[in-house]
């Protein structure tokens, strides 16, 4: 195993699935991950998984179109880079051609070997397309060790219906080897979100395996919202990894615009100078994360969610203003974001 590999006891997916806390997971299209090393913070702030392509890797440059083998020693570089810029859990993936990515759809050892290779690095998520031939899915399972398999199947046809037969057959070959089930389908019209709601109400009265059921292209946006498990880009990766993938913010915009998210209004305490500064920070890191949240502040700390008037130094409010955010959201704060709106700290 790597010596960068981050194990933890508790499983975000499991453990949010079970609480019914949403779990967003942050595909990385680049070709070499370490061009992101300077931004990777501010794109996973509420984020709870990396999702690494695979198949988008490559030491250099690739046509748009063009099928892609990334070299086994360079994904191992990659992975290392990535665990070693960042603590998050990794779902490993390559998408095939047919699925909607660039690896080669008869690259079956090749396949196997990289998702041995995850194994073996401690990676904790590796998606295993249902369309893999029998050998690599009974590999891959009983050598799967404490990784956990994504059972994935992605239709690009818009003809493939939630209450469909052939829909059934996918969610019952990725259910027999999975640990989490994934399904995505591109959605004709908007109501085939209605659908895709219903199949997953009724998965969770009868199942309690982490269900990822999206719908893709615009008319799916509406699912990528309300889905307990939702793949979100930002706009400092190159490019979403699927259409009508949303950023973090705008799924939490649209949660609250849908009645999800209710506004609210929270008081700040300090002297005059220290809480308006105080105030805005943690508006700035709302902002962020498209939080429909706003500050006041005032002169009791009856009700305060922040009180700063004993603070001295930029690094007490920060912290201060960090743990307040992580309080009022569930969330991990945006530090960066908080520490350059207290940059007028008195």
């Amino acid at each position: 195993m790597s010596p960068n590999a981050q194990q933890s006891s508790v499983d975000v997916v499991f453990d949010n699935y079970a609480n019914n806390k949403q779990t967003f997971i942050i595909p990385l299209t680049f070709t070499d991950v370490t061009d992101g090393k300077d931004v990777l913070e501010r794109i996973g702030y509420g984020g709870d998984v990396w999702e690494l392509r695979v198949d988008l890797l490559s030491p250099t440059p690739q046509q748009a179109d063009a099928v892609n083998l990334p070299p086994l020693s360079y994904v191992k570089d990659q992975l290392h880079a990535l665990q070693a810029m960042s603590p998050k859990p990794i779902l490993f993936t390559i998408r095939t051609k047919s699925q909607g990515g660039k690896f080669p759809d008869d690259a079956v050892k090749e396949a196997l070997d990289l998702m041995l290779l995850a194994v073996e690095n401690g990676v904790a998520y590796i998606d295993v397309e249902v369309e893999w031939p029998e050998s690599l899915l009974s590999a891959i399972s009983a050598k799967k060790g404490a990784s956990k398999l994504v059972a994935s199947y992605h239709s690009w046809t818009g003809k493939v219906a939630w209450t469909s037969q052939e829909l059934m057959d996918k969610f019952d070959a990725a259910n027999a080897f999975g640990d989490i089930i994934k399904l995505s389908i591109l959605s004709a019209t908007i109501e085939d979100c209605t659908d895709l709601s219903l199949f997953v109400r009724h998965y969770r009265l009868t199942h309690t395996k982490p269900l990822l059921a999206v719908g893709m292209g615009a008319n799916g946006q509406l699912s990528r919202i309300t889905s307990p498990i939702s793949l979100v880009t930002h706009k400092l990766i190159p490019s979403p990894s699927a259409p009508g993938q949303l950023s973090l913010a705008q799924v939490h915009q649209a949660r609250h615009l849908i009645g999800q998210l209710p506004k609210q209004q929270y008081a700040v305490t300090g002297t005059a100078q220290t809480a308006n500064v105080a105030a805005q920070a943690l508006e700035a890191a709302f902002a962020e994360l498209g939080y429909p949240y706003t500050c006041v502040v005032q002169t009791s700390t009856t009700g305060s969610v922040l009180d700063v008037t004993a603070l001295k130094t930029i690094e007490d409010a920060a912290t201060a203003v960090g743990e307040a955010f992580i309080r009022l959201t569930g969330r991990p704060a945006p530090v960066s974001v908080i520490l350059t709106s207290l940059s007028s700290w008195p």
